[in-house]
């Protein structure tokens, strides 16, 4: 499934090479595609909750901490290999789709079977902006240190 939403990357990293360059249109245009495909990866979830039904067996979610750390390694990744056009970008764009998508297919196939608690909702929905946040601006970091 994290094939389907590789565009996560390109999308975060726009956002952040906007930041970068002060370029609001590319922000906008970036940030509007990050909410297009977190909607379209809720919508997922939701559709294949709805046919396949309940209840979620995953629950290997990682802390805010550990997504830190993944989504940084993911960041610097995809801006050194965009500075320097190195690399297979489809393998760091499933990584960073896998870290980014999850939250939101897993929202929507929650949405769709019923909401747990907000206890465990709330730390999940964190752990994706941070992991938005970290990819975008270590991307940012290490493209700019070339």
């Amino acid at each position: 499934m994290a094939a389907l939403f590789l565009p996560f990357l390109a999308e975060v990293l726009a956002v952040g090479f906007g930041l970068w360059s002060r370029d609001r249109r590319l922000i906008l245009r970036g940030f509007r595609a990050v909410c297009v495909s977190t909607a379209l990866a809720f919508a997922a979830g939701a559709l294949v909750a709805a046919i396949q039904g309940g209840p979620i067996q995953f629950t290997a979610f990682k802390g805010p901490l550990a997504s830190f750390a993944i989504s940084a390694v993911i960041g610097i990744t995809a801006g050194l290999s965009n500075a320097d056009d190195t690399g297979r970008r489809y393998l760091i764009g499933v990584a960073a789709a896998v870290q980014l998508a999850i939250f939101p297919v897993w929202l929507g196939a929650a949405w769709a079977t019923g909401l747990p608690s907000p206890g465990t909702v709330e730390p999940r929905l964190t752990s994706f902006l941070i992991n938005l946040a970290t990819i975008t601006l270590s991307a940012v970091a290490a493209y700019a240190s070339l």
